[in-house]
């Protein structure tokens, strides 16, 4: 049986070495489809720590950390939680030479969301958040404002493009919280920062995690996670790939923005893309943060 390791009693995410057989084939052997599966619904997060070539990785951060660089000269960009952390949204690379299908459409991350959340989940959200050197940390939060369903509903696809652990500011997870709503019943209707009372409850039982990960690692994570931006203390500046998977079922018009040139020549095997076409030359690097997870009437 492939191995996958998670540290006990001491909490620490799931981590999945891909055997050469599935990086060939792309395909998870059924062991470690259910250990993925196993931590998902234990968790709400774990690693495939080396599903994405470093070839692809450095080729995006050759070009997002200058693109970075002037987002966050910007007094327009989105900084997530305050300027104090550091942390600002990065969109993605439209450009069809900078769009790869292991990162865009990973077929082990649609495979494992396939389980999860049923045949044929839906890709409409893609960015980035990157993070340079601060101090601040953000608070423990959620990524969704609303009453959302009871039930595994989206997974963050995260990609870091340079190797990261808590000096770059790696995320603070709390593994097992995606199953702990009562945070809800004590803040306003659109909040999502954890109360700090609930919080401390959960440190008891179980600590946050800050990992560390190598290059071509890929995350999975639950939306309904608690987790907090975490201070990049290096001069690397950090960039965080992110896309979305939800269930077909769900009821949202988000759309992520691909160019027109790209229309039939990626393959998203049982991936949908939720896509607005544009033109190629279009001006992508906007630094907003502008999406709409919201779950339709």
């Amino acid at each position: 049986m492939p191995a996958a390791t998670r540290s006990s009693p001491t909490p620490a995410i799931t981590s999945i070495k891909l055997s050469p057989s599935e990086l060939e084939t792309k395909q998870l052997t059924s062991h470690h489809l259910q250990e993925a599966l196993e931590a998902l619904h234990r968790d709400g997060v774990l690693v495939l720590n080396n599903a994405i070539s470093s070839d692809q990785l450095d080729t995006l951060n050759s070009r997002m950390v200058p693109e970075a660089q002037t987002l966050y000269n910007r007094s327009t960009t989105h900084h997530n939680f305050g300027f104090g952390t550091g942390n600002i949204q990065q969109d993605a690379i439209v450009d069809p030479g900078y769009i790869f299908p292991d990162i865009i459409a990973n077929p082990f991350a649609t495979a494992i969301t396939e389980c999860m959340l049923g045949p044929h989940p839906r890709l409409r959200f893609q960015s980035a958040n990157t993070a340079f050197k601060a101090e601040k940390r953000q608070p423990v939060h959620v990524d969704v404002h609303f009453d959302f369903p009871k039930m595994p509903f989206g997974f963050c696809i995260n990609i870091n493009l340079i190797d990261v652990g808590p000096e770059h500011g790696s995320t603070e997870m709390w593994l097992g919280s995606h199953l702990d709503t009562s945070w809800q019943a004590e803040v306003e209707k659109s909040g999502s920062v954890i109360p700090s009372n609930i919080l401390e409850r959960r440190r008891k039982l179980s600590p946050p995690v800050q990992p560390t990960l190598p290059k071509g690692s890929l995350i999975v994570r639950d939306l309904r996670l608690w987790h907090a931006g975490m201070p990049n203390r290096t001069d690397d500046v950090r960039v965080m790939l992110v896309t979305i998977h939800f269930p077909a079922w769900y009821r949202t018009k988000q759309t992520i923005l691909l160019p027109e040139s790209l229309k039939g020549k990626v393959e998203w095997g049982n991936l949908v893309p939720c896509v607005e076409w544009v033109n190629d030359d279009y001006d992508y690097l906007q630094g907003q943060h502008d999406h709409d997870f919201d779950l339709l009437p």
